[in-house]
């Protein structure tokens, strides 16, 4: 598990796994859409040539729909209609046919609800979050007794209009008795993207795995690539509107109402929107250069590292992590909770509310490579990081950019000189941080024996 995966399972709910639509409706027909396409042929007669136009045959997209019992079937045909219609629209923006139409579920807003209840049930464990917020809370990232599982939970009932389920290869939706609004096929587009996408790449496969045994970095990376993709995919289809629904989408997106994810902390905010807003930019590079061919060919070699996507140039040359020993520490009567990497956006988050935005990018760029283990025992945390720079520079600056924030987030009281680190021992947390060339090491707990005990056995 890697710490910040709730926010990105989150983040892919949001948006990415988007409920559009397949199925059979109540009464069992089929509707399709169709798109027509002409073609000029130019023929050299005797008179010159002349150009006749030829028409092929229409390409058809049969949607399967299954819908809540409570639908008015004729309100299901029409969204298969309307659904049908945006298949193509993914198809033409994204320049991939579907292999095959998605299904799509279509639900009243009391089921549509309970499935997205289901799923967050499936992800999230509030005994595990209740752990993730004591982490944060020490690392001054959280108010103290934050509830942190329902928080979540309000999240996703604000933020879910619609969801692709990667594992029961879905589009689900909530009914729409007055067709789609501008907005609304905008987010359908996004999320038949994915559709699509993962027919062609099967990168709902691989994104779980790496969820599962990836190191939490990786993950994230490969996340912001299929996000960014289907966003761009969304603003050539904006594009495309006509200026009156363009302004509708956005008279619509202003007035959405998003009071639970304003309410939270900015790092938490920039967390959620970094697979779309970073991986946006990301895929925007890869398309400059190499059309959506380009977008297609990093799907088979996605990037590995949150830097490579913050900086595709280090993408484009496949620049890898340093190399270094993983941490071994352990705790005696103490759970090993998680084992992962921070990377380059994670360094961010943590530093984002306790130093300047310029200096926490700055701070993290020099990234080359970190690893932290975390330990859990009865409401207590304990954590040691291990990380390399990419310069002696690089590890000086995120250890100022550190000793900034354990000061003036983490509340720790003054440092004192120990061990040729610094110590902290106020404020209810060990913290001791030390730079030894390009390398620096991280150790913070509530309880201080066990920073003591992680501190001896990382040698400082």
């Amino acid at each position: 598990m890697h710490r910040f995966k709730p926010f990105r399972v989150l983040a892919g709910l949001v948006l990415s796994f988007a409920l559009v639509a397949a199925a059979c409706s109540p009464s069992g027909s089929d509707t399709t859409t169709s798109t027509t396409t002409t073609t000029q042929v130019t023929m050299t007669t005797s008179d010159g040539p002349t150009t006749t136009s030829t028409t092929t045959p229409p390409a058809t997209i049969s949607v399967p729909v299954t819908a809540s019992d409570s639908i008015d079937p004729a309100i299901v045909e029409e969204m298969r209609t309307e659904l049908a219609d945006l298949m193509v629209e993914a198809e033409q923006v994204r320049g991939l046919p579907f292999i095959g139409a998605p299904a799509v579920v279509i639900l009243n807003d009391a089921e549509f609800s309970q499935r997205v209840t289901d799923l967050i049930a499936e992800d999230l464990v509030e005994e595990d979050l209740a752990i993730d917020s004591a982490f944060f809370t020490m690392l001054g990232m959280l108010p103290a007794g934050t509830d942190l599982y329902g928080l979540l939970i309000d999240l996703y009932t604000e933020q879910v209009a619609g969801f692709y389920d990667g594992d029961a290869k879905e589009m689900v939706v909530p009914s729409a008795p007055d067709g789609f609004t501008p907005l609304q096929k905008i987010t359908v587009v996004h999320e038949l993207v994915h559709a699509l996408t993962d027919q062609h790449f099967e990168f709902n496969t691989e994104f779980d795995t790496l969820n599962e045994e990836g190191n939490g970095d990786d993950a994230a990376a490969f996340q912001a690539l299929i996000e960014g993709d289907a966003t761009h995919s969304q603003f050539v289809y904006l594009e495309g509107m006509s200026p009156m629904e363009a302004v509708q989408a956005a008279a619509e997106a202003l007035s959405y109402d998003s009071s639970v994810l304003e309410s939270v902390p900015t790092w938490m905010q920039a967390d959620l929107t970094f697979p779309y807003e970073q991986g946006l930019t990301f895929v925007d590079a890869i398309v400059s250069s190499g059309g959506l061919a380009g977008i297609d060919d990093a799907y088979q070699d996605p990037p590995t590292t949150t830097e490579q996507v913050l900086d595709v140039a280090k993408y484009n040359r496949r620049e890898a992590p340093r190399e270094m020993a993983p941490l071994t520490v352990e705790l005696d009567g103490w759970d090993l909770y998680d084992e992962a990497t921070f990377g380059q956006w994670g360094l961010r988050l943590i530093l984002s509310d306790s130093v300047s935005p310029g200096e926490a990018t700055q701070a993290a760029a020099g990234w080359g490579n970190d690893s932290y283990r975390e330990f859990s025992r009865d409401g207590d945390i304990a954590m040691a990081m291990a990380y390399v720079g990419d310069s002696e520079r690089d590890a000086e600056e995120l250890a100022n950019a550190l000793i900034a924030h354990i000061r003036d987030g983490m509340n720790a009281g003054p440092a004192e000189e120990s061990g040729g680190g610094l110590l902290y021992r106020q404020g209810g947390v060990y913290v001791f941080i030390d730079r030894v060339d390009d390398a620096l090491y991280w150790v913070v707990s509530t309880d201080a024996s066990a920073g003591a005990s992680l501190r001896s056995q990382l040698g400082l």
